[in-house]
């Protein structure tokens, strides 16, 4: 005896809703990538004009705090990645108090944009010893570059 069954026919799904999420996840990646790649042009910021004596000041003030930092040095007080923390907001506080630029708010790249080579090149040499664990930058000749830089701002 045979037994003849008919089989029910596959389930099959719309293929609206599945055309309509591939869609969305396309137009989602393309966003995404899109948003990720748009480059953010800023204007530069505006540096305020300082009058020599008042510039004269401010170098006093900021080498004064180098000298603090290279005793300290000098004596084993501070170590040498602490003296390089030091010695980068120290330069860049110096930059805002002349520029009205706040650089301890910008990044290495945001720098470079600014279109300041000697301080790039400073916070450069500044950030491996600073982030490492372990320093190994010459300290010395960074506090002497730095308050070079200082007393030849104009």
């Amino acid at each position: 005896m045979q037994d003849f069954t008919e089989l029910q026919p596959p389930f099959s799904y719309s293929i609206y809703p599945i055309i309509l999420v591939i869609i969305l996840l396309v137009l989602l990646t393309i966003y995404f990538f899109m948003s990720r790649n748009k480059k953010e042009y800023k204007a530069l910021p505006e540096v305020k004009e300082i009058n020599l004596k008042d510039l004269n000041v401010i170098k006093r003030k900021y080498l004064k705090q180098l000298e603090q930092v290279s005793t300290k040095v000098d004596n084993n007080a501070i170590s040498t990645r602490i003296a390089y923390q030091k010695i980068s907001i120290i330069v860049r506080s110096f930059v805002y108090e002349v520029t009205n630029i706040k650089v301890s708010h910008y990044t290495l790249r945001d720098i470079k944009k600014l279109n300041m080579p000697i301080l790039y090149e400073l916070i450069e040499e500044y950030y491996a010893p600073e982030f490492s664990k372990h320093s190994s930058g010459d300290i010395k000749d960074s506090l002497e570059k730095t308050r070079k830089v200082i007393e030849r701002w104009n």
